[in-house]
């Protein structure tokens, strides 16, 4: 289980928070990211399990430090090199019934990890710099594995619209949704360290509008009330539904208010 963790952390820069589903609870009933995962300045990872029935949290321990006490520099990252072939259309259609996604760009199959989708993770000048695998079938307990080129930001970008806003959501698919009508950012988890938000002051058009799932609503006013001074426009929009799996006219009706 420890091993797992540590696998969703694998695409956190220093001072970054994301939270996923708990391997210990499975999220309880409702299936919500109770497991809050950071990694901290000092090159540990942490983590807990805000559900009040499950006992998961712990720490990796001091890893990037030498006798001396002195922090070594971070170890490369991983990086997937496994195949990737066209969507087929049983898998295309699979993902049209998840998210209402018809034909994305960039989006592979790899057979690796099982069988998952290889969404590429896109700069803000539309360059690839990394890739998220994930388990459109739920074969695995870890539905996404991310995958971020060195020196680069674990964060895809969606600018499509000229003079719209630009909205910050947590992953790919809510990211592509919401590009038919505004620009997009997919964090891919919920953290925002100092060199996000440097990325996002620099690329995004604003206003900046923060636009978490639906259980991640507090922390997206929390991310809101940090960047305020940095970003400037910046808004919360509270979502009943996820992006990605609202119906298309409502995410019309929802995202051209904006």
């Amino acid at each position: 289980m420890k091993s797992e963790i540590i696998l969703l952390a694998g695409s956190l820069a220093p001072g970054d928070t994301i939270r996923e589903m708990c391997p210990r609870c499975d999220g309880g009933s409702t299936r919500e990211r109770s497991l809050s995962i950071t990694l901290s300045e000092d090159g540990q990872v942490l983590w807990q399990c805000f559900r009040s029935k499950c006992p998961e949290k712990g720490y990796t321990g001091l890893k990037n430090t030498t006798n001396s006490g002195l922090v070594q520099k971070p170890k490369p990252r991983a990086v997937f090199e496994g195949k990737v072939e066209a969507l087929n259309a049983a898998q295309l259609e699979r993902i049209r019934e998840l998210w209402g996604i018809t034909n994305p760009l960039h989006w592979w199959w790899t057979p690796d990890h099982g069988g998952r989708v290889a969404m590429s993770i896109r700069s803000p000048k539309y360059v690839h710099r990394g890739w998220v695998l994930c388990d459109i079938y739920g074969r695995s307990r870890i539905k996404a594995l991310t995958y971020v080129d060195q020196n680069e930001e674990g964060i895809s970008w969606y600018k499509t619209k000229i003079g719209a806003p630009t909205m910050v959501v947590e992953d790919l698919p809510s990211a592509i949704r919401a590009s038919g009508y505004v620009n997009a950012v997919a964090l891919l988890g919920t953290g925002i360290g100092l060199t996000r938000a440097d990325e996002i002051n620099l690329y995004a058009p604003r206003p900046i509008v923060i636009a978490l799932d639906q259980d991640a609503t507090a922390e997206a006013f929390r991310l809101a009330h940090k960047w305020a001074l940095l970003w400037g426009d910046v808004k919360v929009l509270p979502l009943k539904q996820d992006l990605k799996n609202m119906e298309e006219e409502a995410l019309c009706k929802l995202l051209t208010k904006l």
